[in-house]
């Protein structure tokens, strides 16, 4: 039996570091690694299922064209010299933004993103801008503390209060839940903030069910609340803060009253969860759901403001934790400087993918032909499902890589198979909760070379003419996106390497701003058409016909829609009490909104308020995916999408 070093590539905020273990010519076993400090030999079922989907027996093994409305098997020679065709062709007619990209993070290595780099040779493409998961509490936090950090996640054992708002662990981040599980046997006090009593507020000490949207409203209830009492850190803001002032001034033209009204939260939870913001140290883990809203930047700048004015920033055991991006700043990406040959440059808003695609579409100059989805099941995690495939039917030709006949495959021209991550070398680092950067050796060969992207897109430049492509092997390339940091393959091999130089998030109080401060006040939000200060933006509200909201946090059983290919049966819309009056446990039922409708399985949750719903996210069309109701709104920062302002009724069947 031989065991290989390998790590998850799945967007989680975990990228476990796993031993794979191989007889023969087949993997047997995936355990995680217990040298890892990290991983601590613990991983979640959805790792675990990598195995599972690297033998599925419907996997794609050879590329696809469909050809009369139907999919016929064509070889790699074929497919390769349909796409040089095509691209060298309306590139020629149109330039290469007659092209477009669509990339999310369907599988996280370096090297699973090598057409970024492609697609500069080529001449630049049309790509996305925003997105669909975390980009307002990016900007946000950019604003703040002009960069996103988190301290090492046993800080967190630290804590005297750990607050887990819009954060979820229990479903999407095995390794946080654990360290939570070791600080309530130590004594920490859990506060679980949510628009529905998740699955974390079951080990809490406390939860708090604020309505959705209102995640900034209850931030500013506690941080006013702190400010009338005098219990602020006044020696922290002196020091470290920028716009205290014009912040309390803005927050006395709110009420209190009106705060609680907008929150559905008690006067009394809002004055216990400020003692306790005062009684430091605190975490905070700030989830992506509160963010994806209108007002969702705003939101997380709040909550970074309750904790910058508390003092609860840059010491042991406390932090406004949102993201963690080192290796993006420190590796060297683009090794063949791929960007100086990307001489255009167009970009779609993903909320707005539809709109713009049929606007690109009509521009006689340069219309949008052709497009090119890698990592990505994007016609499943689009919201306005109904509008997106009305803007994807309408382009000439669609390309898809992927192991799977999924949504988004079934509507392209043609799909290019991909290996599983264990069948390509790699290395995986993460943004958020993983600290460490982790080599992925290839366990097992895949059934052809150029189902790995890596050589398949070397074989494209070279087939297109494209010189100055690198026409390098894999462990050349990494090598060189590691030099900045001194080390290679080898080295990530060999040792447990952990380039987070700060345990403690802003430890030396030095943050990346214009004014070396936290930014309460923002100059760079200003100039960029934002409050310079966190403002209370009111959330959409639902309507006499569309009276219910719907959210659609994360699955514990699959990350987004990976792991819901093999699930029989309908969908589940999960109701309150209030509302399940009406129908009986188990009851087929019809949920619609303005932008669509689909048929699901209703479910009472007890815990639930009334006027909310939800559904979780992963669902394919076959079950009834929820995106074919979401609304496409925009996030005040970050062109995030507003997936959590869509309204809803149910009816029977």
């Amino acid at each position: 039996m031989e065991k290989f070093t390998h790590a998850c590539h799945l967007d989680c905020a975990d990228a476990c570091r796993f031993d794979v273990y191989k007889e023969g010519n087949r993997v047997i076993k995936i355990e995680g690694n217990k040298e890892n400090p990290f991983t601590k030999g613990i991983i979640c079922g959805k790792g675990i299922k990598i195995m599972k989907r690297l033998y599925a027996e419907d996997r794609l093994q050879k590329p696809l064209l469909k050809k009369d409305g139907k999919f016929q098997e064509i070889t790699f020679e074929e497919a390769l010299e349909l796409m040089s065709e095509k691209m060298l062709n309306y590139r020629e007619k149109y330039s290469s933004l007659s092209v477009a990209h669509y990339n999310e993070y369907g599988a996280s290595g370096i090297l699973k993103s090598i057409m970024d780099i492609f697609f500069n040779f080529y001449g630049g493409v049309t790509t996305a801008k925003g997105g669909n998961c975390w980009s307002a509490g990016i900007a946000a936090q950019n604003y703040d503390f002009g960069t996103n950090r988190a301290s090492d996640i046993d800080d967190m054992l630290n804590a005297k209060t750990i607050v887990m708002w819009g954060r979820n662990p229990a479903n999407t981040s095995i390794h946080l839940y654990e360290r939570l599980l070791q600080a309530k046997k130590k004594g920490v006090r859990i506060v679980t903030i949510d628009a529905r009593k998740n699955e974390t507020a079951r080990i809490a000490d406390s939860h708090i069910t604020v309505s959705g949207g209102t995640d900034g409203a209850l931030a500013m209830a506690v941080t006013k609340y702190i400010i009338e009492n005098k219990m602020e850190d006044s020696e922290f803001i002196s020091h470290y803060t920028e716009g205290h002032e014009d912040y309390k001034s803005y927050l006395e033209t709110l009420t209190m009253d009106y705060l609680l009204e907008e929150t559905g939260v008690s006067l009394e939870e809002v004055r216990e969860l400020a003692h306790l913001f005062c009684e430091k140290p605190v975490t905070t883990f700030i989830g992506f759901g509160l963010q994806r809203y209108t007002n969702g930047g705003n939101s997380v700048r709040a909550i970074d403001a309750l904790s910058a004015i508390t003092g609860n920033i840059g010491s042991e055991g406390a932090g406004s934790f949102y993201a963690n991006r080192v290796y993006s700043d420190i590796l060297n990406w683009d090794p063949y400087h791929s960007e100086k040959r990307a001489v255009n440059s167009r970009s779609y808003v993903v909320a707005d993918f539809a709109a713009d695609l049929k606007e690109f579409s009509k521009d006689e100059k340069t219309p949008l032909k052709m497009l090119v989805i890698t990592k990505s099941n994007m016609l499943n995690q689009m919201s306005n499902l109904n509008e997106a495939l009305d803007a994807f039917d309408a382009l000439e030709f669609k390309v898809c890589f992927d192991m799977f006949m999924t949504d988004t495959a079934e509507k392209c021209d043609l799909i290019i198979p991909v290996t599983n991550t264990l069948e390509s070398e790699d290395i995986v680092c993460s943004s958020m909760h993983m600290p460490y950067l982790n080599y992925c050796e290839k366990v097992v060969e895949p059934q052809h070379i150029l189902m790995d992207e890596y050589f398949f897109f070397r074989e494209l430049a070279k087939r297109m003419g494209i010189s100055s492509y690198p026409q390098v092997e894999k462990k050349e390339y990494l090598n060189m996106v590691l030099e900045p940091v001194n080390l290679t393959v080898e080295d990530l091999k060999e040792k447990q390497v952990n380039l987070s130089h700060q345990k403690i998030a802003w430890i030396d109080k030095k943050f990346h701003t214009p004014s070396g401060k936290i930014e309460i006040y923002s100059g760079k939000a200003e100039d960029e058409g934002q409050s310079p200060y966190p403002v209370y933006i009111p959330p959409m509200k639902g309507t006499a016909k569309y009276p219910l909201r719907l959210i659609t946090p994360h699955n514990k059983e699959s990350l987004s829609s990976q792991h819901m290919k093999d699930v029989k049966g309908k969908t589940y819309v999960y109701i309150s009490e209030k509302e399940m009056k009406d129908f009986s446990s188990g009851e087929l039922v019809k949920i619609v909104s303005e932008k669509g409708e689909l048929e699901a399985v209703a479910v009472c949750d007890k815990n639930l308020k009334s006027r909310t719903c939800y559904i979780f996210s992963g669902w394919w069309k076959k079950h009834g995916n929820p995106n074919f109701l979401t609304n496409n709104g925009l996030s005040d920062m970050g062109k995030q999408t507003a997936y959590y302002d869509t309204f809803v009724r149910i009816m029977k069947k």
